[in-house]
């Protein structure tokens, strides 16, 4: 597998091509994480071992090489509301610079990669399936942010051309079951699943994520579908 640093209009990102990978899957990373944490480095060598697709995971704004030489102290107001238009025009246009390798055909987010990721899908047709995880409305105080839960609901109401999987806690302290059912239920058809593990935010089981790997593969993964991953 090629591992790289790529960067397009200023917007960097690594990639990971396996031999023969014939599509792209788009990587979203966490808050505060980026594209070379140690968290998102393992899980992208995964998803692309697992599923043979080709995996990119970008910088978010502010985050990773990305972050301004002058940052305040906290996370501003509305942040993210304020975030989602760029790093929507992002992930368009660094899948638009690797279309010699194949069109965007899966989305996997974690956490703020969900925040992103819903208005993301729906701006990219190409793209037959999609994983959320840990992700959802959030909750009043952790993120302050009111313009944010119109526009994913929104966002989730244009996503009915996907399969769609989200996977979440019950004990999430960021978003919690009923912001998660919300997101959830404003998904319209019937391609979408809803799956809760016990837990908090950031316990990730590897059954969890074995899951994702299966569904993935089951819809647009160049590897044979499978339950489970070593």
């Amino acid at each position: 597998m090629i591992e790289e640093r790529i960067e397009n209009n200023g917007i960097p990102a690594k990639l990971y091509r396996p031999p023969r990978a014939e599509g792209l899957l788009l990587l979203g990373h966490g808050g505060a994480k980026s594209k070379d944490s140690d968290r998102f480095i393992s899980l992208s060598r995964l998803y692309a071992e697992s599923t043979g697709l080709a995996v990119v995971c970008m910088d978010a704004v502010d985050h990773g090489e990305r972050i301004p030489l002058v940052v305040g102290a906290g996370l501003p107001a509305e942040w993210h509301s304020n975030a989602v238009g760029q790093m929507v025009s992002d992930w368009v246009e660094t899948a638009r610079a690797l279309s010699w390798i194949g069109p965007p055909v899966a989305y996997v987010g974690f956490s703020m990669g969900v925040i992103f990721g819903v208005p993301t899908v729906g701006a990219l047709a190409s793209i037959k399936a999609a994983v959320f995880v840990v992700g959802g409305i959030p909750a009043r105080g952790e993120i302050q942010d009111p313009p944010l839960r119109p526009l994913l609901l929104n966002a989730a109401s244009e996503l009915g051309q996907s399969q769609i999987l989200m996977v979440n806690k019950t004990q999430d302290e960021i978003f919690p079951v009923e912001g998660v059912h919300e997101l959830f239920n404003a998904i319209p058809g019937p391609n979408k699943r809803l799956m809760f593990w016990d837990g908090k935010h950031d316990d990730c089981p590897t059954e969890a994520i074995n899951h994702t790997i299966a569904f993935i593969n089951s819809h647009v993964g160049q590897r044979p579908p499978s339950g489970s991953v070593n």
